[in-house]
């Protein structure tokens, strides 16, 4: 796990908000609070669709909602005179990419991928600023963190490719 501290408020939101940076991630949950709190929960439901719908996995090819599509949704409740107080964003990466994000440290043949179960990062506006940290959520215990350590560099390459200014701190 890194923390990452954002520099730039202003032009991460925007990359966050309004453009397709973060379009390789779904939404697992959204805090946002302004004079109320609104939390999105991005898991979705199965009772909004029918059940062909459902079944259709080409869809619906994920059971958490894709950022691209829940990106409108926060930016119009950040969007306003006043920026929120707080705001908690947990991204999850889509799992077609999360092999491939492995695969540099998998070369023993550890089977990294298969352990993990998801490639996460939390993003958090509060009173000291922002900061976005990596986090590796594994199917069942195990003592190998390599997997953290690949996807700490990878995070840091991804913000450094897409513009974003940070310090890290470990």
């Amino acid at each position: 796990m890194t923390a990452y501290s954002i520099r730039g408020l202003g032009p991460f939101m925007s990359k966050l908000l309004s453009t397709p940076c973060f379009d390789s991630f779904l939404m697992e949950e959204a805090h946002i609070s302004k004079s109320t709190t609104i939390t999105i929960d991005g898991h979705l439901n199965q009772d909004f669709y029918s059940k062909a719908e459902w079944d259709d996995r080409q869809l619906r090819p994920y059971d958490l909602i894709p950022w691209s599509e829940a990106r409108l949704t926060c930016r119009d409740l950040i969007k306003g005179q006043k920026a929120p107080s707080q705001f908690r964003l947990v991204l999850q990466l889509k799992p077609e990419y999360v092999p491939a994000t492995l695969s540099e440290e998998d070369s023993a043949g550890r089977g990294l991928s298969d352990a993990v179960g998801a490639l996460l990062v939390n993003i958090r506006l509060d009173s000291s600023g922002l900061k976005l940290v990596t986090g590796v959520s594994m199917k069942s215990f195990t003592l190998d963190r390599s997997a953290d350590a690949v996807w700490d560099k990878t995070v840091g390459r991804f913000l450094s490719a897409k513009g974003i200014e940070y310090d890290e701190e470990t």
